[in-house]
């Protein structure tokens, strides 16, 4: 064989190569919105609206409006084929719901920095903090707890009043009155006023063994969001519901906000990774107002090349107030923080992800 066979054939074996992954690559991307409607059909859910619009676009593609009218009415994407669930839902800890929204944009106003209640003993062993109990904290990330429901209190078990109900059916609210929540006399209801502006989003993935609900998700406001785009990395095993069978087949998607408004959706897409990013910031702490705290975040497992970027605080969007895996911050207020991190691949390979952690600061 001539050295020019021999390099025609490490070629064609190098590609036959390359096409075998990005088959497989393929397969664990399943894209059903990303500025057309070939894969799925935009319809209402409840009193919600989907239609196309050119009025906003990203990437100069047409996007998805959404008319929402909180939790239980906003948009539904219905797969024109039912789509395999098994690539994503074999290992929920390593699959991810993409959404790329955007939403109304108001001033934010920095609020004040009231102390809260207790969040648990100053210090533990070692001199470490102690455990906040969970009254104290916000509820973690996918968790929804009923209107007018007490800190701490335990959130609705899924697939009940809290699940968003089929089109034209009104959403049971809290003591079985429809419609809004009890007042203080018997039979009066009260309805509580909506947000300005949507905040959070909720998916629910309907298959055919049931529902996934993935439960009220915040959206960051990061710096250098593409013209206010921002991108939500939702892992499926956040998502509760009776539909986690690999078997199942998707076959709609629907996407609420938490305010009477709209808001715009450039992609909806399914991913699994290998080996995804790791997000992890420690626990939530204890600490004093101007002394220097360490924070440390997990390794990356592998070599990846990964960028570490931190915000202290989540009042104005979310910042990088400093990069690195281990950094120091002095919180010069007494107060409650939430510190974000976002783990991102500097190669651009796999999704980026997201950690939080709470913070008292006392004086």
């Amino acid at each position: 064989m001539t050295r020019f066979s021999q390099l025609f054939v490490r070629v064609a074996l190098a590609l036959a190569i390359l096409a075998m992954v990005a088959v497989c690559h393929a397969d664990r991307e399943l894209v059903l919105f990303s500025g057309n409607l070939n894969k799925v059909d935009a319809a209402s859910w409840g009193a919600g609206t989907a239609e196309l619009t050119e009025e906003e676009t990203y990437l100069e593609r047409e996007v998805l409006e959404v008319g929402t009218k909180g939790f239980y009415e906003g948009a539904r994407l219905q797969l024109k084929t039912p789509a395999a669930m098994s690539a994503y839902l074999t290992d929920p800890e390593k699959s991810f719901l993409v959404l790329i929204v955007k939403v109304h944009q108001e001033e934010v106003k920095e609020p004040e920095r009231q102390m809260g209640p207790e969040m648990g003993p100053e210090m533990g062993p070692e001199g470490m903090p102690g455990p906040m109990p969970p009254e104290a904290m916000p509820p973690p990330p996918g968790e929804v707890r009923p209107p007018g429901a007490p800190p701490g209190a335990p959130p609705p078990a899924p697939g009940h009043p809290d699940m968003p109900p089929e089109p034209g059916m009104e959403p049971p609210m809290p003591g079985g009155m429809p419609g809004g929540v009890p007042g203080e006399k018997p039979g009066e209801v009260v309805q509580e006023a909506p947000p300005p502006m949507v905040t959070k989003v909720r998916a629910l993935m309907v298959t055919d063994k049931g529902q996934l609900d993935s439960g009220a998700i915040d959206i960051l406001h990061a710096e250098g969001a593409l013209e206010n785009w921002y991108t939500m990395v939702i892992p499926l095993a956040q998502f509760a519901g009776e539909g986690k069978d690999p078997e199942a087949k998707l076959q709609d998607i629907a996407l609420f906000g938490n305010a009477q408004e709209k808001f715009w959706v450039a992609t909806v897409k399914l991913v699994a990774e290998d080996d995804p990013l790791v997000a992890d910031a420690g626990q939530q702490r204890i600490v004093k107002a101007n002394k220097p705290v360490q924070f440390e975040a997990k390794a990356q497992p592998g070599s990846a090349r990964v960028q570490y970027c931190w915000d202290f605080d989540d009042w104005d969007g979310i910042a990088e107030d400093t990069l690195g895996q281990q950094v120091t911050w002095t919180f010069p207020e007494p107060g409650f923080y939430v510190v974000t991190l976002i783990v991102t691949d500097r190669t651009g390979r796999r999704l980026p992800q997201t950690a939080h952690v709470d913070v008292k600061v006392e004086e």
